[in-house]
């Protein structure tokens, strides 16, 4: 990235979650030739019912003016004090570059701040991308479980962190 191509990263609201389905669609289907369409979209929909501004986050980042990367916080129910990462994707050429890195800092610390406990996040087991993030910021393997995207069942690595509270 040139010097005045450095990212830009946003909060946003549910308004934005069809750019970003946009997005997470495009990389699964050009680097995993996965098509998430369906379960994608309702998972979405999903989010977007229930977003809480409060509890809830969309994060992205653009570079030039283009959206590179993004980062989905949904608050659970049960057990309560969780909230879960679903999505964090980045394209491809601006991997290794620290943005999947500051967006999932940005999600820990606005989860500290909003008082979480533990934060949950899903990443899927053909990505070494995502899991190698994770482990590297505290969290651990909790569990693994299929999810049925494009008609087949792909394994993903449920991920979890405990957190200290914010000193905000």
């Amino acid at each position: 990235m040139a010097a005045g191509d450095a990212p830009l990263y946003r909060e946003r609201g549910p308004e934005d979650f069809g750019e970003a389905v946009v997005l997470i669609e495009r990389i699964f289907r050009e680097e995993f030739d996965m098509p998430v369409g369906e379960p994608l979209g309702r998972e979405i929909e999903a989010l977007r019912r229930r977003f809480d501004a409060r509890r809830d986050l969309v994060l992205t980042a653009d570079v030039s003016g283009a959206l590179v990367g993004t980062l989905l916080v949904s608050h659970e129910e049960e057990p309560s004090g969780t909230a879960f990462i679903p999505w964090l994707v980045v394209e491809a050429p601006h991997r290794g570059k620290g943005i999947g890195r500051e967006l999932l800092f940005r999600a820990v610390e606005s989860c500290r701040e909003r008082r979480y406990l533990r934060l949950r996040a899903r990443a899927f087991a053909l990505s070494p991308a995502a899991p190698h993030l994770l482990w590297m910021h505290g969290f651990r393997v909790a569990e693994l479980k299929p999810l049925w995207l494009g008609g087949l069942p792909r394994e993903t690595i449920l991920f979890e962190k405990w957190l200290t509270p914010s000193a905000a």
